[in-house]
């Protein structure tokens, strides 16, 4: 099932929460609404599902307009944070409640519920569960029981909203290749709103980054990643280091060194801010020219990265650098000791209403 989302906005009072939002996603598509908190993706998630009303706009789910519809006609599983289980029922009860409270025409035969709901507790792993409580189970495990519920009455989207927000850390990475390993078997288009960037990263196809209520960016893990758009997506999506100087002629002047601009060839003395990712810091023992000398002030080892953070000499500025184990063994680097740093590849930005 496909969504297309038209000019959709929402207003809490004198509050702008979602301003002309436009948005296509295709059928089978996982997508990440991606932002900080207050940036709206969780009222354009409770949209979608029919829990709140927008003030303007238009969803349409494959040709139908299903905007004045209530969130029972548009056939949609939601998944909560907070798993939203029936303490009073078992698993099997919680996962076979929509089916059973079905109008009778509509309903499916005992055996046929019974089926049905063995069949996820098959697919979400939980066979062995079936006539457990809620509180005998794990955070993780309840958070799989919500998810079959969501999808026992065979919705035509799934929404999750922050599905794996309250789960330790190893559970969560457990969890997500799990619904990334699930969606690719199950292909119902998806939605899930996240704040955590390595799990939009991790399991969409594609990840919406929002702000403030608007669109900042749409593209897959990798575009956003590698090629942000915006100062704020570069910033949210992980560390970053700042060259702020003077733009001139394709050209951004930066302390000691000079680093092409190509995509400002025109532009003559303005001031910019250069964005580089840890992992594009090249760090030399010997000095190179357009290097800038720098001063090692930790070094962190993480597996098989190693995470250097540096002082600039001619500036002062803090950089943080990530290379590869082997990389640091050749140069064998050492805190205290001086180097020679500069960006392999900066994304140049001339701030508006961004301050450097």
């Amino acid at each position: 099932m496909s969504i297309q989302i038209q000019n959709i906005s929402k207003s809490f009072g004198s509050f702008q929460a979602l301003e002309r939002i436009n948005l296509d996603i295709q059928t089978g598509e996982l997508v990440a609404l991606l932002g900080p908190s207050g940036s709206g993706k969780t009222s354009l998630l409770r949209i979608i599902a029919g829990l709140e009303e927008a003030s303007q706009g238009v969803i349409l789910f494959g040709d139908e307009d299903i905007t004045l519809l209530s969130a029972k006609e548009r056939k949609v599983g939601f998944v909560f944070q907070h798993y939203a289980l029936f303490r009073h029922m078992t698993v099997f009860d919680n996962i076979a409640y929509g089916l059973k409270v079905r109008p009778r025409k509509n309903r499916p035969t005992k055996s046929e519920i019974k089926e049905k709901v063995y069949e996820l507790l098959k697919l979400v792993k939980l066979e062995a569960f079936a006539h457990r409580y809620p509180s005998h189970l794990s955070g993780g495990q309840r958070q799989r029981v919500a998810l079959a519920r969501a999808l026992a009455v065979e919705p035509k989207v799934l929404l999750l909203d922050e599905p794996f927000g309250a789960l330790d850390a190893k559970v969560r990475k457990d969890l997500r290749r799990w619904l990334r390993r699930l969606h690719d078997d199950y292909q119902i288009t998806s939605i899930f709103v996240t704040h955590d960037q390595e799990e939009a990263l991790d399991v969409a196809d594609r990840i919406v980054v929002m702000n403030e209520g608007k669109i900042e960016q749409i593209g897959t893990p990798e575009e956003v990643y590698e090629h942000p758009n915006s100062p704020f997506v570069y910033h949210f999506l992980g560390n970053v280091n700042l060259f702020k100087g003077r733009l001139h002629n394709g050209k951004l002047q930066h302390g000691e060194f000079e680093v092409e601009a190509p995509e400002f060839d025109e532009t003559v003395s303005t001031d910019a801010v250069g964005y580089a990712r840890p992992h594009d810091i090249s760090i030399k023992r010997e000095y190179r020219q357009d290097y800038a000398a720098a001063k090692i002030s930790y070094i962190h080892q993480i597996g098989a990265v190693v995470q250097v953070e540096l002082i600039r000499k001619d500036t002062g500025d803090f950089l943080e650098a990530e290379i590869t184990k082997e990389y640091f063994r050749s140069l064998d680097l050492k805190t205290g000791e001086d180097v020679y740093i500069k960006p392999k590849q900066l994304k140049v930005f001339v701030p508006e209403d961004y301050s450097i």
